[in-house]
């Protein structure tokens, strides 16, 4: 099993960020990578868990790519 934890500092903005990334939880579901996603204090916490480094590459590119969305999105509000 491999896996990452990967922490974003978004300040205020990081519980915003995780109500936006939290539908995809359940709309990728994937037998090969496992997900969570939390917010403790200003920071969201990404742990991606994976039987082979392939899928957990293609999952941390996948999660990577939505969480720059979403910050992205939030900024072009400002």
């Amino acid at each position: 099993m491999h896996s990452i934890l990967i922490e974003f500092e978004f300040g205020d903005r990081s519980k915003l960020v995780y109500e936006s990334l939290k539908p995809e939880l359940q709309a990728i579901p994937s037998e090969r990578s496992k997900i969570e996603l939390d917010v403790v204090g200003d920071q969201l916490n990404l742990f991606i868990s994976a039987e082979d480094i392939i899928s957990l590459r293609a999952a941390i590119n996948t999660w990577l790519r939505l969480v720059k969305i979403s910050e992205d999105m939030f900024k072009l509000k400002e």
